[in-house]
């Protein structure tokens, strides 16, 4: 896994990109890359961002460009953020565990309904639940019209049924995202504590570039974030939140 992922940061991803003012930047910023020049690479893959290209390709190349600046919390945000676009690409994923392992910190471990839910990004699990819904319809309609057929096409209505189901579960995921966030250690100095006020007893560190997940805030800038089974307190000043 580790030979893959050298290899796989050697190169930035090449996804095809319509043609646009952005293709320039963005064969300028391959160019830098290509020839050690990691730090125009990157701000040129950043200006891309702050354009608002914020697809999943521009995200990568970008991680790769601050895993080659030793930028590890920006390489794992990215890593993490084209992710949430491209959930199944095995680059990304590879990529990703390998700056996790780079950082030291934990990788989360997916249970077996986030390992079927993230098979697809939250666009693919509307467009799916769309399709579901029409096909259901045309069968149900089909049904009333062709009594001959009605038991076959009633069962065949199971199927979008199904998937029904599953896009529900698939964008209810996602949707956790935004009530439960996921936020990227920034600062080597990072400790959680038992309590959201300062002074309160150190529960444990946290690696610079971790990746965490919110389960409270309060007003004060305080965010109770899980990491590794443990949860603890910490300022929002020590961490980088990805998720929307």
């Amino acid at each position: 896994m580790r030979t893959l992922s050298v290899i796989l940061l050697a190169l930035p991803l090449l996804w095809v990109h319509p043609c646009s003012a952005f293709d320039s930047t963005y064969a300028e910023a391959q160019e830098a890359y290509d020839a050690g020049d990691y730090e125009k690479s990157a701000a040129l893959y950043e200006s891309l961002l702050n354009a608002g290209a914020a697809n999943p390709e521009v995200h990568y190349n970008l991680a790769n460009a601050s895993f080659k600046l030793n930028q590890l919390p920006t390489a794992v945000w990215h890593y993490r953020k084209a992710w949430y676009s491209a959930p199944r690409d095995p680059d990304i994923r590879a990529n990703l565990h390998f700056a996790l392992a780079a950082t030291g910190a934990v990788e989360p471990a997916p249970g077996i309904s986030e390992r079927v839910y993230t098979l697809l990004p939250l666009k693919s699990w509307i467009a799916t639940a769309i399709v579901a819904y029409l096909l259901l319809s045309v069968l149900l309609l089909l049904s009333l019209l062709v009594p001959s057929g009605r038991i076959i096409l009633l069962r065949l209505s199971l199927i979008p049924i199904l998937l029904l189901l599953l896009s529900g579960g698939g964008w209810y995921y996602w949707h956790r995202l935004a009530l439960h966030p996921e936020w990227v250690v920034i600062r080597n100095d990072a400790t959680a504590l038992f309590g959201p006020i300062k002074g309160s007893t150190a529960h444990y560190k946290l690696p610079l570039g971790a990746l965490t997940r919110q389960r409270k805030a309060n007003a004060k800038g305080w965010i109770e974030i899980e990491y590794d089974g443990k949860r603890g307190w910490i300022q929002e000043e020590y961490i980088k939140r990805i998720s929307p």
